[in-house]
C-alpha cells in the first residue's frame, strides 16, 4: 500500500470538518442577520409607536396645524432623553414642531408623500434614524418625522447586534470542538470493521497464507469487496498448494527411476564412463533434494516460542563441514564473542541455512584460503569466503531459484542460496551480502534478537562468558 494513500478515516473526518466549518458559518450569518432584522423591527416598531402617540396629539383648526404635547413627552423630546428627536412639518411646509437645534426638521426626499418611509441622515457628529408617517385630517396632511440618535450612549441595540458576532464565537468555536472530536470518535467506531480488517489484509503473507479479512462487522457497501478477496486468496491458495504438491510428488516421482539409473550405470558401464554419468546423476539427485527442501518450506511455520543458542549452531555446522573443506584444501575456521548468542527461531532450519551458506564459501573459495564462521550480537552470522566476490548487480539476483552465474556449470542448480533467503524469510530475518577486505565475499544471517530476554528471564541458564573469544580453526 502506497504511503501516500490518504486514509479513509481521515478523509470523512476531513470532510465533515468542511460541512462543520460551513454549517457554523452559514449558522452564524442566519443568527447575525436575524437578529439584526429583529433589531430593526423592533427599533422601527417604537418609532411608530411613538409617532401614532405624537398623532393623537395634533391637531388641524382654523386652517393651521397644532401639537399639545403632554409633559412627559415634550420632556422626551425637548431633553433627548434615549436620543429621540420630533418633528412635525404642516402641509404647507412649515415648521409645526421640532425639538432639533434651530427648531429645524428632518430633511424629507419626498416631502409629499403619503406613504410610511424610513430614513437615515448624517446630523454633525450624529446619525439619526427614524421615519416619517403622513397624517390626514380634514384633507390636509402632515407629517411626523421620529428619529433616535444612533450615537447617544443609551441607544445600546446597535452595539449588541455589532459584539454578537465577537460574543457568539466564544459559543461557536467549543462547540465546533465537541462536534468535531465526537465525529472522530463515531467514524472510528464505524470504521473500526474496515480498519481491523485492513490490518489482517496487511498480516496475509507466504508465512501466513490461510489468514482471510473477517467479514461479519462489516458495513454492505464493504463486505462485497471483502468477500471478492477472501475468494481470490482462497483460488491462489489452492493454486500455490496443487504446486507444491506438483513438486514435490515429481521430486519423489522421480528419485526412484535416478536410483535404478544409478545402478544401472554402475553395473552395466565400465568405470570411467560410469564416474562422468555419475556426476550428473549426483547432482540430479540434489537438485531433487533441494526441491523437496524448498516444497517443504512452502508450508513450514516457525513458532515465536522456538529458541535457538547461535555459536551452538555454528560449531555444529562447522564441524560438520570440516571434512568437505579438507577434501577440497581449504579450511574453515569459526569464532565467537563472550557468551552465548540466542535467537528465535527453528534449529533445524537455520542448521540448513548455514550449512547452505559455508558449502557455498567451500566451493567459490581459493584452494589454501580459510572460510570464516563468526557469530557475534545481536543474533547475527557471517559467513567470509575468498571468492570472486559478488557484484552489486548481482547481490539480489543470487537468492532467486536456478539463477547461476556460469550456466555452464552442471554440478549446481542454483537452489542452495535461494533455500537460505526462504528460511531467513520465515523466520523474519535479513540476508545481506557485502565485499570482504582482502578479496571475497561476507554474507551476513541476522536474526530477531532474544539475548537480552534470555539474559533477564533465564540467568540461571546461561553460562558465564569466557575471558576471551572462543576461536577454533579446523583444517
Amino acid at each position: 500500500m502506497s504511503g501516500s494513500s490518504p486514509s479513509i478515516l481521515y478523509r470523512i473526518v476531513g470532510l465533515h470538518v468542511v460541512a462543520l466549518g460551513g454549517i457554523t458559518i452559514a449558522v452564524t450569518a442566519a443568527a447575525y442577520f436575524l437578529l439584526n432584522h429583529t433589531v430593526n423591527d423592533f427599533e422601527n416598531r417604537i418609532l411608530r409607536d411613538h409617532a401614532v402617540r405624537v398623532a393623537s396629539y395634533l391637531a388641524f383648526e382654523g386652517g393651521r396645524w397644532s401639537l399639545s404635547l403632554p409633559p412627559d413627552l415634550q420632556a422626551i423630546y425637548t431633553m433627548g432623553y434615549g436620543g429621540y428627536a420630533l418633528a412635525v412639518l404642516g402641509d404647507d411646509g412649515h415648521v409645526v414642531y421640532s425639538s432639533l437645534p434651530n427648531d429645524r426638521p428632518f430633511s424629507m426626499a419626498e416631502p409629499h408623500s403619503t406613504q410610511l418611509a424610513f430614513f437615515r441622515q448624517n446630523r454633525g457628529a450624529s446619525i439619526y434614524y427614524g421615519m416619517t408617517l403622513p397624517v390626514n385630517r380634514r384633507g390636509h396632511v402632515a407629517w411626523i418625522q421620529m428619529g433616535q440618535n444612533l450615537e447617544n450612549p443609551d441607544v445600546i441595540i446597535d452595539d449588541v447586534v455589532a459584539l454578537f458576532v465577537g460574543r457568539i464565537a466564544w459559543l461557536v468555536i467549543p462547540i465546533f470542538i465537541v462536534l468535531f472530536l465526537v465525529d472522530v470518535l463515531l467514524m472510528r467506531r464505524l470504521l473500526g470493521p474496515i480498519i481491523a480488517a485492513s490490518h489482517v489484509a496487511s498480516s496475509i503473507g507466504p508465512d501466513q497464507p490461510l489468514l482471510r479479512l473477517p467479514t461479519g462487522d462489516l458495513p454492505r457497501e464493504v463486505l462485497p469487496l471483502a468477500e471478492a478477496v477472501n475468494e481470490a486468496l482462497d483460488r491462489l491458495e489452492k493454486s500455490l498448494q496443487a504446486q507444491r504438491e506438483f513438486t514435490a510428488d515429481a521430486a519423489h516421482e522421480l528419485r526412484t527411476p535416478l536410483a535404478i539409473l544409478r545402478t544401472h550405470v554402475d553395473t552395466i558401464l565400465d568405470a570411467p564412463a560410469a564416474a562422468a554419468l555419475q556426476s550428473d546423476i549426483d547432482a540430479m539427485s540434489r537438485a531433487l533434494d533441494q526441491l523437496l527442501e524448498l516444497a517443504e518450506l512452502e508450508s513450514f511455520a516457525i513458532s515465536h516460542s522456538e529458541r535457538i543458542n547461535l555459536t551452538e549452531l555454528g560449531a555444529e555446522v562447522v564441524g560438520l563441514m570440516a571434512p568437505i573443506a579438507l577434501a577440497e584444501e581449504k579450511s574453515l575456521e569459526f569464532s565467537a564473542g563472550p557468551g552465548s548468542v540466542w535467537a528465535i527461531g527453528n534449529a533445524e532450519m537455520l542448521f540448513r541455512a548455514l550449512r547452505n551458506l559455508v558449502e557455498n564459501a567451500i566451493r567459490h573459495s581459493r584452494p589454501n584460503q580459510i572460510v570464516e564462521v563468526e557469530v557475534a550480537s545481536p543474533a547475527t552470522i557471517r559467513v567470509n569466503d575468498r571468492g570472486p566476490g559478488v557484484k552489486p548487480c548481482e547481490r539480489q539476483l543470487i537468492f532467486q531459484r536456478f539463477w547461476r552465474r556460469n550456466r555452464q556449470d552442471k554440478g549446481h542448480s542454483g537452489l542452495g542460496l535461494a533455500i537460505v533467503a526462504k528460511i531467513v524469510q520465515l523466520h523474519h530475518g535479513t540476508i545481506e551480502v557485502t565485499d570482504r577486505d582482502g578479496g571475497g565475499a561476507v554474507f551476513s544471517l541476522t536474526l530477531p534478537d532474544l539475548t537480552g530476554i534470555l539474559y533477564h528471564r533465564h540467568r540461571e541458564t546461561i553460562a558465564s562468558p569466557p575471558p576471551d573469544p572462543e576461536v577454533v580453526v579446523l583444517g
